[in-house]
């Protein structure tokens, strides 16, 4: 049964109480990683929000320990993760509203929960957490198609890089994990304008796209990249050809190689 949009708002002092138990407890535990001055973790991952420099298991194993307030209806839940995401200046903060929406995407109303994600998609300002709400825009395509493609359509053609990122990425995520996956016209007509794009990270996401797609539809993704292997980049194409056959990727070097000449 699918849950219905908040009926109800919790006060917000009471909120903030949860916001700083969540920013305390992540505070207490004690980083596994082995301090390195030659290496900007913040600067890594591309954000501007504080970084603490847990582990992604040490974030899983606190989410899945739980806080104060974890007991409670997953709509209140909601109220409280969305607000940690909105006021929290802290990265590691926020992964824990977005662990929370791994649950909560696959129980809420489809258009309720999509249309909260869109504004989710705002506070985007790296790849780590772009990635985690990719998750949980491939799942809602996977299953809501007519519902979500459109939006992909107009986020293609966005000025805000994520958004652009996410309408090639939310197509397949990981195709291991789509049990439906769209055609592969549809993948295409999303991928091509974006393969001249200038942004570092969409041109990752292109790469990303092109690589699963490739695992679902393996022949016409090669006849795709030899069609446009002059106009992939580089950064596209390392992504792209990773998993493709030896004699395959060496075909593609070196057309593009010849291009290149040219």
């Amino acid at each position: 049964m699918l849950l219905n949009p908040i009926e109800s708002e919790m006060r917000e002092q009471e909120l903030k109480k949860y916001k700083q138990e969540v920013e305390t407890t992540l505070a207490g535990i004690k980083s596994h990683r082995k301090p390195d001055p030659n290496f900007d973790l913040q600067k890594y991952i591309g954000t501007h929000f504080t970084v603490t420099g847990l582990s992604m298991p040490q974030l899983r194993a606190a989410f899945k320990h739980g806080y104060s307030f974890s007991h409670l209806p997953l709509n209140e839940q909601y109220q409280i993760y969305k607000y940690i995401y909105f006021n929290s200046e802290i990265f590691d903060v926020l992964l824990q509203a977005l662990f929370f929406n791994e649950i909560y995407v696959r129980q809420a109303e489809p258009e309720f929960i999509f249309n909260e994600l869109i504004e989710w998609l705002d506070r985007i300002d790296n790849w780590a957490h772009s990635d985690m709400l990719t998750h949980h825009f491939a799942y809602l395509h996977e299953h809501y198609p007519a519902m979500v493609y459109p939006h992909l359509q107009e986020w293609n053609k966005s000025e805000n890089p994520w958004y652009r990122r996410q309408s090639v990425l939310s197509l397949l995520d990981y195709a291991r994990f789509r049990n439906k996956k769209p055609t592969f016209n549809k993948i295409v007509a999303l991928v091509t304008p974006l393969l001249t794009d200038k942004a570092y990270y969409v041109q990752k996401g292109v790469g990303w796209c092109l690589r699963e797609t490739g695992i679902v539809y393996p022949e016409q993704t090669f006849n795709y990249l030899i069609k446009y292997h002059h106009l992939i980049s580089s950064t596209a194409f390392a992504a792209a050809a990773e998993k493709l056959p030896t004699k395959e990727k060496e075909k593609l070097k070196l057309l593009r190689k010849k291009s290149r000449k040219k």
